[in-house]
């Protein structure tokens, strides 16, 4: 403390360089790792940020698709439809839902026995109609049942849910006299006095079985599947004896399908 102001600078800068050096560097050391956290949280926060903008943003895409589609089918089949939103319903935890509720009802024109479909096809049928809502069965439901052919109209059977976690079909009945192929479309025959005719169901994946050498039986990829069906289109008009092959040529030919 007595020394010169210069003695007490060289001093003081040879204790630094020397006994104090180590603990100097690691102060700063500490000081550049508090500095690099602070930038690494902020940088994170960032991205995470930004990751859920993406996010929102793909959801409001894959949205508008769904929406441009459905409007193409409202259009080509203008009176014949109405427009729900979808929201599936069952017991909590249920793997694959089995039946929804539609916002819309008898004021909105919606029957009993009602198809519900969307642009890539068939979701299920209205079970209960209300004033305002409606209840129905997905096509996975274990008690729904719909009379099926091929697109070219030659061979014909049942399609049935096989349940479980897949969420795939069997085409049962068929005859065993012809072979379906892989790939082979399959739609609504019109018969069985639910759904219109031309109506996509799925597409043969291949063959499981055969019964007493009298008929045939097909693992089935549905068109639609139930989790990702938020807005549907429930028929109004026309009911069993219409024909919608035409309609759905055409619709398919503008959808992701």
């Amino acid at each position: 403390m007595t020394l010169p102001h210069e003695r007490q600078l060289a001093l003081a800068t040879a204790v630094r360089s020397t006994a104090l050096a180590p603990v100097l560097q690691l102060q700063s050391g500490f000081s550049d790792m508090r500095a690099l956290r602070a930038s690494v949280q902020a940088l994170q926060g960032e991205r995470d940020s930004l990751a859920a903008q993406l996010f929102a943003l793909q959801g409001v895409e894959e949205e508008n698709l769904r929406l441009r589609a459905l409007l193409a089918l409202a259009e080509r089949g203008k009176n014949l439809f109405v427009p729900a939103n979808l929201s599936p319903a069952g017991r909590v935890g249920e793997g694959v839902k089995r039946s929804f509720v539609l916002d819309v009802g008898t004021a909105g024109g919606v029957r009993a026995d009602a198809p519900v479909v969307a642009p890539d096809g068939l979701v299920g049928v209205v079970r209960a109609v209300s004033l305002s809502q409606a209840a129905g069965d997905f096509w996975t439901h274990p008690d729904f049942r719909v009379s099926a052919m091929t697109d070219d109209g030659r061979v014909f059977g049942i399609i049935r849910s096989l349940g479980g976690a897949h969420s795939l079909m069997q085409l049962d009945g068929t005859p065993y006299q012809v072979e379906l192929a892989p790939g082979t479309e399959l739609v609504t025959s019109g018969q069985g006095g639910v759904f219109p005719r031309g109506i996509p169901i799925g597409q043969v994946l291949e063959l499981t079985s055969t019964e007493a050498g009298w008929a045939r039986s097909y693992l089935v990829q549905p068109a639609v599947y139930p989790d990702a069906v938020r807005e549907a289109m429930v028929l109004v008009e026309g009911g069993a004896t219409g024909d919608m092959t035409d309609l759905w040529d055409r619709a398919v030919s503008g959808s992701q399908r």
